[in-house]
């Protein structure tokens, strides 16, 4: 009896945590869409489409501990645009093996990273000041190599993407479980995970606790800019030339499946789980509706209407758990 009693505690905390919900949607649009289209069943094409949209999970995932700091990253875009014109340079210049590609993507993407982060912390800018000027940067640069390399005439046809492997998983799924379990052992294990939770959520206590601001800012920004260069190598290897505006307004897309993932968007709280459900929720939910051949107008309006009801639904979650601590005295 009390064994039956602790797996409905454990249930019932498991449900009212805030990824809960997406989780639960997720499996939910999977089985809808199954039954118009039976390739979602199969795992082989499952797999093939979170490759081709990795750039969801991965930068996702890299912004997940900047955001729950309570900072923004609105230049990824422009990061992978430049960082994707300087790999396609490299490469046409000097051939190299694709992993040496993908290590180069992440340095270059860091350090950009890591640019942002020290104008944020050392000048005490607002991190959505900074990253917006930024982005604009990036796409005026990338913009710049492109037109003077005369990219848009050369195609580097040095990788085929689907050659790269281990395990039968592709070289995008394989960067996606990295991406997993390091932006897991931030969060969880490490020292700067400790730290962005608390900049996130007390501010004031994290400092008079000794946290250092500066250092937080700049380690998570260069965690975010990794992600994105990592991805900019992914794009290049894919399609073998680079585009100016390939992931304009990308940004805002990776900000609504951290927050439909269960960040709090004051800070505080965030979860990998979350953050990694809601991708799939998002690239399975653009997927369904070409195939069910809803007009492609439609798209972002279907999307933009089930973002502002899943908040919903969690803000008033949120009213509900207030209510009834307010009830017992709590609060």
């Amino acid at each position: 009896m009390l064994m039956i009693s602790s797996r409905k505690v454990r249930l019932n905390r498991l449900l009212h945590k805030r990824e809960s919900y997406i989780v639960l949607l997720t499996i939910g649009l999977w089985a809808l869409i199954s039954t118009v289209n039976s390739n979602f069943a199969l795992p082989s094409y499952l797999l093939e489409l979170f490759g081709f949209n990795s750039v969801y999970f991965i930068c996702g995932l890299g912004i997940l501990p900047l955001m729950i700091k309570g900072d923004f990253d609105l230049s990824v875009g422009g990061i992978i645009t430049s960082v994707s014109m300087m790999l396609a340079v490299f490469s046409l210049s000097f051939p190299m093996p694709y992993y040496i590609l993908i290590i180069l993507g992440a340095v270059i993407g860091m350090a950009f990273g890591l640019f942002n982060g020290y104008m944020i912390g050392k000048f005490r800018v607002p991190s959505v000041v900074v990253t917006l000027a930024m982005m604009n940067i990036h796409y005026g640069f990338a913009g710049y190599i492109y037109r003077k390399s005369h990219l848009s005439s050369k195609m580097t046809e040095a990788y085929t993407i689907g050659d790269y492997g281990l395990l039968g998983m592709s070289i995008e799924n394989l960067l996606i479980l990295l991406m997993v379990a390091m932006t897991y052992y931030l969060l969880h294990y490490s020292a700067l995970g400790r730290r962005a939770y608390a900049f996130g959520g007390n501010h004031s206590l994290a400092k008079r606790k000794g946290y250092n601001h500066h250092k937080t800012t700049l380690k998570l920004h260069g965690f975010s800019g990794m992600a994105a260069g990592l991805s900019a190598a992914i794009y290049l290897m894919t399609f073998n030339q680079a585009s100016v505006d390939a992931y304009s307004g990308i940004a805002f897309e990776l900000i609504i499946i951290v927050v439909i993932g269960g960040l709090n968007i004051l800070g505080g709280y965030g979860s990998v789980l979350g953050t990694v459900f809601a991708a799939v929720f998002i690239v399975m939910l653009k997927s369904g509706m070409v195939f069910a051949r809803i007009p492609v107008f439609w798209h972002d309006m279907l999307i933009g209407l089930i973002i502002i009801l899943i908040i919903s639904y969690d803000m008033y979650k949120g009213r509900i758990r207030l209510y009834r601590l307010a009830k017992k005295g709590k609060g």
